[in-house]
């Protein structure tokens, strides 16, 4: 054996009882069904910075990077206990899985049909990540007098304009006359007695025809102005729709907590809640 054989010998070792310890306790906590020391092994710094109360605590990740190919594994066999937490704690979130994905899970609000998601749940680091944006939206509505919707004036705003592309369309028999009597009074001055134009019938022919340019330049909008109603009103209706469901998420989420705060704080204290939960049943 050479010197430097010798130097390095014990370093060696002790890196390699390191690993050897580090995967026997893991399986040892998987075999006996301890779950928060499962959690404490994949990440050991966040375990004790949370959970213990240590700051600045050391970090194991060079260990756990070792059962990096386990995950999948790790997921499947952490994700029933904690769904069954969850679901006891918001009774009105649905937890789907993704498939290929046995660490992320999709987390909607109600079980009805066309539910929206909220989320994702990540089994493995045991978080709750909410679309910010949706939970402001449901703060927001939560704050609005009864009966005044979240979507209110932009439906206002489209009626309006509704209403003046219907007058537009009502007004289309009037400009099919209106065509209708220019084109006789055309073909009047075209048939005058001398059968020759003067300078005054001229220029009402001119005028007429301006006109009826201008009307059947109108009547060519028709088509248009019909298919932007439809989608005017197509809008209406998902607006509409947004703010049922949007009140119908609130119910929900006010059944069980005071505030979309409060509820969005609950989530936040995920990791924390939910190991001390176990750590206390021992």
């Amino acid at each position: 054996m050479t010197e430097s054989q010798t130097v390095l010998q014990p370093e060696l070792i002790n890196r390699l009882d390191s690993k050897i310890m580090y995967l026997g306790q893991l399986q040892s906590a998987i075999m006996t069904h301890q779950i928060p020391q499962i959690y404490e092994l994949i990440d050991s710094q966040q375990f004790n910075e949370q959970i213990r109360q240590r700051a600045h605590a050391d970090s194991n990740a060079s260990l756990a990077q070792m059962v990096v190919d386990i995950h999948n594994e790790l997921a499947t066999f952490l994700a029933p206990e904690l769904i069954h937490y969850l679901k006891a704690h918001f009774q009105f979130l649905v937890f789907e899985a993704i498939d290929g994905e046995p660490a992320i899970y999709q987390v909607f609000i109600g079980d009805w049909w066309n539910h929206r998601q909220i989320g994702t749940l990540d089994v493995l680091a045991l978080t709750l990540e909410v679309d910010q944006k949706m939970m402001l939206t449901l703060h927001n509505v939560s704050q609005l007098p009864d009966g005044v919707n979240n979507n209110d004036n932009q439906v206002r705003e489209i009626k309006q304009i509704m209403t003046g592309l219907q007058a537009f369309l009502d007004d289309e028999t009037k400009r099919k006359l209106e065509v209708q009597v220019i084109e006789d009074q055309l073909a009047q001055l075209k048939e005058n007695k001398s059968g020759l134009l003067g300078r005054t019938d001229k220029k009402a022919r001119e005028e007429l025809e301006n006109k009826r340019e201008l009307l059947l330049a109108s009547q060519q909008r028709v088509p248009e102005v019909k298919e932007k109603l439809q989608s005017h009103q197509a809008e209406i209706l998902k607006l509409e729709k947004d703010d049922a469901i949007h009140r119908l998420e609130l119910e929900q989420i006010l059944t069980y907590f005071d505030s979309v705060k409060s509820f969005g704080e609950k989530i936040s204290y995920l990791y924390v809640d939910y190991l001390n939960a176990l750590l206390q049943k021992k």
